[in-house]
């Protein structure tokens, strides 16, 4: 055969009954966001479409960071799409539902709406929403265990969960806000622009924690330790929404300050944030060490070359890999893709088998994985051999 084209035909994927069970899990996530939209049309009518249009900014700088962040060994996109779709519907009807029987019993021993209103902000506001949303992530860690094994993987999950819940957020807070310039200004500032990343923060805790009890493998230990994860993330969201009240009075400003809030953030939220960022920057740091160092095992072993491990390891090597054989034709940039990807998720698979020795299925998934290697190679090796050909004719 003389053409590149036909070097490798492209597989048809099977429909395994993990996928399918992922695919059903969408639907289901699909299907209430849904629910969350006609509610939101009849609720808040032309304005919910409007804007929409303005709560895609935080949701894009989400989705920008965690995909960045995310980005040496990719979660599933129909994993993510999942959590996106769970937090924007799921988890707001999950919340205005247990939110509102919080609410009804609160209202049966507080005295004053004042209460109930303070009562809201504190305490069911951030029990409810974090616990919905949680219960997104106990779901993907059930159904999809094996993509879901360090604190990463779980704060990208978290993250569009969060996301996704902060996307119709912003939806109901924006149209309320619509009817004066000033108020709609002031809140698209506070929410998106000073704090995109608060929902995913928060969650993100969660999610760090269940990645990080996952990395030993077991249900015990990342089932405990994600509940510790959302008593803490429920402590954060409680303490972003009234810390002021505690914080202010030992800085020596009034907490009824128009400037209070401002004060609070610059000077408590702020730091914590970019301490969190500094962690994840970290991770992800750690996650490019993770697949140096395995594969170089490999290539110790003969499994791979040293430029193969310094290409897959590098970014701008990789971009550079996958320009050439984005050049060379559709079936080769899929083999290149595909060979850096199941190569990075081989480095993890060693990792996942070094940490966890009890794993009875370890050696099973990295000889699935290596086999996958190889035949991206042998099918790369095949376009370079067609294309030598080329350009000797």
């Amino acid at each position: 055969m003389s053409s590149a084209t036909s070097v490798a035909p492209k597989k048809r994927r099977r429909l395994t009954r993990g996928r399918l069970t992922w695919l059903l899990l969408l639907g289901f996530a699909v299907l209430l966001s849904v629910g969350v939209v006609a509610w939101l049309f009849s609720e808040l009518r032309f304005a919910a479409l409007t804007m929409a249009i303005p709560a895609l900014v935080p949701l894009g700088l989400v989705l920008a960071a965690v995909w960045w962040l995310d980005r040496w060994e990719p979660e599933p996109r129909i994993l993510l799409a999942f959590g996106l779709f769970w937090g924007a519907g799921a988890s707001v009807v999950g919340t205005l539902v247990t939110g509102g029987m919080m609410l009804d019993v609160a209202r049966s021993y507080l005295s004053t709406e004042g209460d109930v209103s303070k009562f809201s902000v504190l305490i069911q506001a951030p029990i409810s929403e974090e616990a919905i949303k949680a219960v997104g992530l106990f779901l993907i860690l059930v159904f999809a265990r094996r993509h879901f094994d360090s604190p990463l993987d779980g704060f990208s999950y978290a993250a569009v969960i969060g996301a996704g819940f902060a996307f119709t957020e912003n939806i109901i807070y924006f149209s309320q806000a619509a009817d004066s310039a000033a108020g709609f200004a002031s809140t698209f500032i506070v929410r998106g622009i000073l704090s995109p990343f608060a929902h995913a923060l928060f969650t993100g805790i969660t999610g760090m924690a269940i990645g990080w009890g996952a990395r030993r493998g077991g249900w015990m230990r990342p089932v405990l330790m994600g509940l510790g994860g959302l008593v803490i993330a429920i402590l954060a969201h409680a303490f972003w929404n009234g810390g002021s009240l505690l914080i202010l009075p030992l800085l020596g400003v009034d907490p009824t300050n128009q400037f209070g809030w401002l004060i609070f953030y610059l000077v408590v939220q702020l730091p914590i944030f970019l301490l969190l960022a500094w962690l994840l920057v970290k991770l992800h740091d750690r996650d490019r060490l993770i697949i140096v160092d395995r594969l170089g095992e490999y290539a110790d072993a003969g499994w791979f070359t040293t430029s193969e491990v310094a290409m897959i390891g590098d970014w701008s090597a990789r971009e550079q890999a996958f320009a050439w054989a984005k050049s060379v034709s559709p079936e080769a940039d899929r083999a290149m893709r595909g060979f850096v990807q199941d190569s990075s998720r081989l480095a993890f698979a060693r990792e996942h088998a070094r940490v966890n020795k009890r794993d009875p299925n370890r050696r099973v998934v990295e000889k699935r994985m290596l086999d996958r290697v190889k035949e991206h190679r042998s099918q790369l090796a095949a376009f370079g051999a067609a294309g030598t050909r080329s350009a000797a004719s």
